[in-house]
C-alpha cells in the first residue's frame, strides 16, 4: 500500500510540474538551459543560507525555528532577486546582439515572458526538489508518516501539494514583471513579497492541525496567481 501512496504522492507534486516542462520549456533548449541554471542558483543560494545555522543546530522547540526561518527566506528573497537583475539585462541584451549578428529573429515580447516563465519555473524546482523529492524514498513501505502538529493529514501528502503551490506560485509571480514598467521596481517587491508570505504562512503547520489549514490556503494562492499569470500571457501573446 506505501507503493500505491507513493506513486500517487508523485504523481501529484511532480506530474504537473513534468507536463509543464514538457510543453512550455523542453522544446526550446535555451529554456532548459535558462531553468536549470535558475535551480541552481536558488539551490546554492539556500544552502550557503543555511551554513551558519549548523553550529546551532537543533534548536530545541519548533517555535525557535522561526526567526532563522524569517531570516533565511528574507535573505533568499532577496538574493533571488539581486541575481535576476543583472542576468534578465545580460540575456536580454546578448540574445539581440546574437540576432542582428546571424539575422535570426529578434526576441519577442513572448519570449521575454517565457524566460520569465523557466526562470521562476526553475526556482519552484529546486524547492520541490530540496522539500518533497528529497523525501520521496521515505515514503516507501507498507505504511505512512504523520507528524505530532498534523495528524489529520499524511506528511507526504501534505508536501506534495505544497511542493505543487510553490512551483505553481514561483513560475506565476515572475509573469508580475511583465505587467509594469522594466524600470519599475515595484514589480519586483510585489513578487517577492507573495512568496515571502506564502514561505511565512508555513509556519501554520508548527501549530496543532495547523496543516489542514496552511495546505489549502497554499493551493488555493497558487490557484489565483496561476489564473493571472494565464490572463496576463494571453493578453501579451495575442495582441499585436
Amino acid at each position: 500500500m506505501g507503493y500505491v501512496a507513493n506513486s500517487g504522492y508523485l504523481l501529484i507534486g511532480c506530474c504537473p510540474a513534468m507536463v509543464f516542462f514538457a510543453t512550455r520549456i523542453a522544446h526550446r533548449s535555451f529554456l532548459v538551459v535558462l531553468t536549470i541554471t535558475s535551480c541552481a542558483i536558488w539551490m546554492l543560494s539556500a544552502l550557503l543560507l543555511a551554513l551558519p545555522w549548523i553550529h546551532f543546530l537543533p534548536l530545541g522547540s519548533s517555535v525557535k525555528y522561526v526567526a532563522p526561518l524569517i531570516i533565511c527566506v528574507s535573505c533568499h528573497e532577496a538574493c533571488g532577486r539581486a541575481s535576476w537583475l543583472p542576468r534578465s539585462k545580460w540575456t536580454t541584451d546578448a540574445l539581440e546582439t546574437l540576432a542582428r549578428h546571424f539575422g535570426y529573429r529578434r526576441v519577442s515580447g513572448c519570449d521575454q515572458m517565457s524566460m520569465r516563465l523557466a526562470w521562476g519555473f526553475g526556482q519552484g524546482i529546486a524547492r520541490g526538489i530540496l522539500f518533497f523529492a528529497s523525501n520521496g524514498f521515505l515514503a516507501q513501505g507498507p505504511g505512512t508518516y504523520y507528524i505530532g502538529s498534523c495528524s489529520h493529514m499524511p506528511f507526504f501528502l501534505a508536501t506534495a501539494f505544497s511542493s505543487l503551490a510553490f512551483i505553481v506560485i514561483h513560475t506565476s509571480d515572475t509573469l508580475a514583471i511583465c505587467d509594469h514598467e522594466p524600470d519599475s521596481s515595484s514589480h519586483y517587491f510585489v513578487a517577492s513579497a507573495t512568496q515571502t508570505c506564502a514561505c511565512f504562512l508555513t509556519l501554520g503547520n508548527l501549530y496543532s492541525g495547523g496543516c489542514v489549514i496552511v495546505v489549502p490556503t497554499l493551493v488555493a494562492l497558487a490557484m489565483v496567481l496561476m489564473s493571472h499569470a494565464a490572463t496576463t500571457f494571453l493578453l501579451k501573446t495575442t495582441v499585436r
